[in-house]
């Protein structure tokens, strides 16, 4: 049947040799080239057929194809063996009046075809690399307008490959650039040699362009046989099965004969029992062309990789053997140390080392009983640095800078006094040590050994002491730097804190949202009699304790699901002045300062509610024999240098003080530390403050406290200032459980145990479930046809995303309604627009997320929904 009209005039033809020009001057990939000449040819020339054949290594492939009848898309046929090989072998235009009578044709091929004649014309210069093949079913002369729009069609081909060619150029360029930046990052990464090796195979394997799969073969020190194989894209059972095989290292070259080495037999045989080839091998020397190991290519089928295939691997082997280097040299170092450590410890000398690639310091006992430290306690840097005596102080750092300074790489050698932490005493310490540099000049460790000399400088330290102002002087400026240095370290440490508490509250939420679930639904079946009932009751109240200490948690690491709107605060902090003062008990007295006046801030109304209760019970609990709350707000402008640090602007404070017991400096430092409280065990989870700090992150504001013993303590939370009137306020409304939902739910979540409870919530609102464990199963379901109404899935998930699902759900079907199950507030990757439930959830929540979905009024949907008054 034929797909275009055979019956063009002169003018549609030309029209269509216009269009093709057009198109092909945008092309941007040999895909695209391949594309438009299949549309546009036949109808340019009247053809009943036209084919596209693409030359690979010796070899005629026919990618695509527009005809009356099927040619032979799909086939390849050797270059010397067909007529489009021999048009680019020659590079020119063939002209077949009758294929039957040209020796050229390979007959076989054209006999199960309608093909009587043909013209074929070459495409690229100077070399071709394609061909186009115009097809009729008669036996025919060919007008010479016909050959000329052919080759005309191919000339533009020709430039428009040339033009993907420099723009894939480009791209390759800028691919490879990135990959070699990855590859860097990931060799100065402090992760194992075996995770580095895997991510700097993924990058080689992401360039190929012919489907190679990358391992690195590690040869142990002695080059006796293989010690590690990385490759993630490699079987496990391989990977596995190829360490301890032998391959003499003098047959690990460039121009190794992979394909018939015996000393490559027993990998080569190995590979093929996993359906692999081993293609290509690359050796991998240290800096001093030490022999590694290799970089290997494999493919499922015997070939010969492209330039492009290894563009890359001369940059890779030389990066992974300076790291294997790097990581052997440090591994034999460690071991010298235990040596030395295990020597050290029989002597009456100490013993010290500062790793500066891992950051650590290493002390044995006798040089923490040098510093006062008993045996059992963890040292780092610092606790050299405080350790020493003021007096010393300075001299000491110099000398030990100067052995760590690579120009000066000066001997370590010093007389210095230690102020013991824990008992108090002063002693002195004989140190003699030295800086270990690498090949490119930067200091790996100092390490040295450490006398106790106090009986031989008890006269000099006395005379020393009578010089101590200029010490004093100089104390106070490393005082002062060591002051910046912990406010650093805090900063990192409420950082990792927050990063650690968002994950284990996300893994909490997971756990919880069957638990809930569950309950849930036994609580609404009745299940049992009045003592289950009791039972099930309490279970429920301690799963929604832990749901709010969750909540905390997300609070305090940033990640809760905030809802910001401009929230009028005055009208906020007045609404709640009786219940606080209900709260607060009558001992208290409780002030409210909230001008009428003031503008709105950009906040969560809920959240910011319950960061002024926490702040308002903690102050209560500050004045155990009574006192005054001041809560009040007010507008401020905030300069640089401002107590709260934030960028300058107008912020709105909320401020709670009491007059209560007030804080010293250790409870202050640690305010806002999550699980951190003087309360005492069962009066408080420590979370308070951390939830209101990590609020005031997440708005972009900030929490300053000020607070000194006996005078009282005073937390201000600095929220930006909104240019938008505030939201109209929320009430709760209960509402009738609607009918049943007749549809089908597809739903997705890699917990089976969430799963699970999801599903059943689903079929009691009258869905029928299909489950996925993964977003690529969803995929196959979707790609394979099978209906459903409602997309409910999690969002963070291994291989594919919610938010990626939900997209890719939309794009093939654009009607379905999607529900994203979110364990908290992950905001990168995540669609804004995509409706949200918070983990853990009950039937009814779940149920009001899904009235909202189908368009249904709040007053429907099931339980208690907040509603604009």
């Amino acid at each position: 049947m034929l797909t275009v009209p055979m019956d063009l005039t002169a003018d549609d033809r030309l029209s269509h040799v216009l269009s093709a020009s057009e198109r092909l001057a945008m092309a941007a990939s040999l895909d695209e080239v391949v594309a438009i000449l299949r549309d546009t040819a036949r109808a340019t020339v009247g053809a009943e057929g036209i084919a596209v054949i693409i030359e690979q290594q010796g070899r005629c492939a026919y990618v695509a194809e527009d005809a009356a009848s099927p040619l032979w898309q799909g086939q390849e046929f050797a270059s010397d063996a067909c007529v489009s090989g021999w048009s680019m072998l020659n590079r020119e235009t063939v002209a077949i009046r009758d294929v039957r009578d040209d020796t050229r044709v390979p007959q076989t091929a054209y006999t199960a075809t309608f093909v009587r004649s043909l013209v074929m014309v070459p495409i690229g210069r100077p070399a071709p690399v394609a061909a186009l093949g115009a097809y009729w079913g008669d036996v025919r002369d060919h007008h010479p307008d016909t050959i000329a729009r052919l080759e005309s069609l191919a000339r533009l081909a020709t430039i428009a490959i040339e033009n993907a060619r420099l723009t894939q150029a480009r791209n390759r360029e800028t691919a490879i650039g990135a990959a070699q930046h990855r590859i860097l990052e990931l060799a100065v990464a402090e992760t194992a040699l075996s995770d580095t090796l895997d991510g700097v195979v993924h990058e080689v394997d992401a360039l190929s362009v012919s489907g190679f799969l990358g391992g690195i073969l590690l040869l142990n020190e002695g080059g006796e046989h293989l010690e590690h194989c990385a490759g993630p894209s490699l079987p496990r059972a391989y990977k596995e099965a190829a360490k301890g095989i032998a391959i003499a290292p003098s047959t690990i070259t460039a121009a190794a004969d992979i394909g018939g080495d015996p000393d490559w037999a027993a990998l080569r045989e190995l590979a093929g029992r996993h359906g692999l080839h081993i293609c290509c091998s690359i050796p991998i020397r240290s800096a001093q062309a030490a022999l590694l190991g290799a970089f290997v290519l494999y493919h499922p089928k015997c070939r010969e990789p492209l330039a492009a295939d290894t563009e890359i691997i001369d940059f890779v082997v030389h990066t992974v053997g300076l790291l294997v280097h790097r990581t052997r040299a440090d591994s034999a170092i460690r071991i010298s140390e235990a040596r030395l450590r295990l020597a050290v410890d029989h002597a009456d000398v100490g013993f010290w080392d500062v790793d500066f690639v891992d950051n650590t310091l290493v002390w044995p006992v006798q040089t923490k009983t040098m510093f006062g430290i008993s045996p059992h306690v963890d040292v780092t840097l610092q606790d050299f640095y405080d350790g020493l005596h003021p007096d010393d102080r300075e001299a000491t750092i110099a000398a030990f800078t100067a052995a760590a300074d690579p120009d000066r790489r000066a001997l370590y050698e010093v007389d210095y006094r230690t102020i013991g932490r824990e008992d108090g005493i002063v002693r002195w310490v004989a140190a003699k040590g030295r800086g270990v540099f690498d090949a490119a000049g930067k200091c790996l460790r100092v390490t040295g050994t450490a006398i106790d000399i106090t009986a031989r400088k008890v006269a000099e330290e006395e005379l020393r002491e009578l010089n101590d102002t200029l010490e004093k002087r100089v104390t106070a400026a490393i005082a002062e730097r060591e002051e910046v240095q912990k406010a650093l370290r805090q900063s990192q440490k409420m950082e990792a804190m927050g990063q650690l508490t968002g994950g284990v509250a996300h893994d909490f939420n997971n756990l919880l949202t069957p638990i809930v679930g569950t309950l849930d639904m036994l609580q609404r079946r009745g299940v049992g009699g009045e003592r289950e009932q009791r039972l099930i009751s309490g279970a429920m109240q301690s799963a929604e304790r832990a749901t709010t200490l969750v909540q905390r948690l997300l609070a305090f690491a940033r990640r809760q699901p905030l809802q910001t709107v401009p929230v009028d605060v005055a009208k906020l902090v007045s609404d709640m002045g009786d219940l606080l003062a209900s709260t607060t008990g009558p001992q208290i007295r409780v002030i409210v300062d909230a001008p009428d006046n003031l503008p709105a801030a950009i906040a969560d109304q809920n959240q910011l509610e319950m960061a002024l209760l926490n702040l308002s019970v903690n102050a209560r609990d500050a004045m155990l024999e009574g006192g005054t709350i001041r809560i009040s707000v007010s507008l401020a402008t905030v300069d640089d240098g401002h107590r709260c640090k934030l960028p300058a602007g107008e912020y709105l404070c909320l401020c709670v003080a009491d007059t209560g017991t007030g804080m010293e400096a250790a409870t202050l430092a640690r305010a806002v530390e999550p699980f951190f409280s003087t309360k005492g065990v069962g009066k408080g989870t420590g979370l308070g403050l951390s939830m209101v700090h990590g609020l005031a992150s997440q708005l972009n504001g900030a929490l300053t406290i000020q607070s000194a013993p006996g005078l009282g303590t005073s937390v201000e939370l600095w929220l930006p200032r909104s240019l938008a009137e505030p939201a109209a306020a929320l009430r709760l409304v209960e509402v009738v459980e609607p009918g049943l939902t007749r549809g089908t739910a597809l739903l997705v979540d890699d917990e089976e145990l969430v799963r699970t409870s999801t599903s059943y919530m689903l079929a009691e609102l009258g869905y029928r479930v299909i489950e996925a464990g993964c977003g690529e199963e969803a995929m196959q379901r979707v790609a394979s046809g099978e209906p459903f109404d409602l997309l409910v899935t999690d969002h963070l998930m291994p291989g594919i995303n919610g938010t990626d699902l939900a997209r890719l759900v939309r794009a093939s079907r654009p009607g379905i309604d999607i529900l994203l199950v979110s364990g908290y507030a992950e905001r990168e990757g995540l669609d804004p627009e995509l409706p949200r439930l918070t983990k853990p959830f009950r039937k009814s929540e779940l149920a009001a997320s899904l009235a909202r979905l189908r368009g249904e009024s709040w007053e429907e949907a099931p339980e208690a929904q907040a509603v604009a008054p």
